[in-house]
């Protein structure tokens, strides 16, 4: 394991306004993060930031649809003139369509990949360099165990979270020797809104509940359960404290191993 640098941290957060990226928001502002926040919501921006800032943390925010990928230069350029040079990316921003696979639309496939993949690739094209001259860096990808298997009705949202898996990989093999560390950290279910809407669009297919529907989905979990968007956040800060040298970290195995203790 690799000691981070004792300069202040510059994270940015995609996906920050709700949810997961919410809860990674939180947990490493408590860490002494400097963030940025991003996500297509101003107005939810602001209602995660706001309590933060009055807790004393430095925290920005940039209203952007990652889809574009000008609006990823713009996250990049606002954080550096904001916060400083950037030391670490949480690439949380995400989409997960549930349909049948004959139901599945070629813009359903391009969102999730844009998602989930481009967007992830594009803050790696223009954040390592940097990193690579300092030696130190990270990029961390909520990917997911439907990245690592595959579960129906989820065609489009399981090659996409595929993809990010392998992309952490490629740039894992090409960056770490560069001092920069990348991760795919691989949640089953959580208990998010994303979750609660692939649940809702189950049931409006009419053959169970909503509420159903989820709790199937957490028993689909290694550990029984659904996920917390919390526990997820402490294993994303896990990484980012520590920077182990692997790349693939699936916290469905051994969710308790993932716990951000103080040094």
């Amino acid at each position: 394991m690799t000691t981070p640098p004792t300069s202040p941290t510059v994270t940015i957060v995609t996906g920050a306004s709700r949810g997961i990226g919410k809860a990674i928001a939180n947990t490493l502002a408590a860490a002494g993060h400097h963030l940025l926040l991003v996500a297509r919501d101003a107005e939810a921006l602001a209602a995660t930031a706001t309590p933060l800032r009055s807790a004393g943390h430095t925290v920005a925010t940039f209203a952007a649809d990652l889809r574009d990928p000008a609006a990823i230069e713009a996250v990049v350029t606002h954080a550096e003139r904001q916060l400083g040079p950037i030391t670490a990316v949480v690439n949380n921003a995400g989409t997960a369509p549930s349909d049948k696979v004959e139901n599945t639309t070629t813009a359903m496939v391009q969102e999730t990949f844009a998602l989930h993949v481009a967007a992830p690739l594009a803050f790696a094209r223009l954040c390592t360099p940097a990193m690579k001259k300092r030696g130190h860096g990270a990029l961390l990808h909520l990917a997911s165990t439907a990245g690592l298997r595959g579960y129906p009705f989820t065609s489009a949202y399981t090659a996409a979270k595929h993809g990010m898996v392998g992309l952490s990989r490629a740039l894992h093999a090409e960056l770490s020797t560069a001092g920069v560390r990348v991760y795919a950290l691989c949640p089953g279910f959580v208990d998010s809104d994303i979750t609660r809407g692939a649940a809702a669009a189950i049931a409006a297919r009419g053959k169970t509940t909503a509420a159903e529907a989820h709790a199937r989905m957490g028993k689909q979990n290694r550990i029984g359960r659904m996920h917390t968007p919390d526990e997820v956040a402490a294993a994303a800060a896990f990484l980012l404290r520590t920077l182990p040298t692997g790349c693939v970290y699936e916290l469905d195995r051994e969710p308790a191993a993932f716990v951000d203790t103080p040094a």
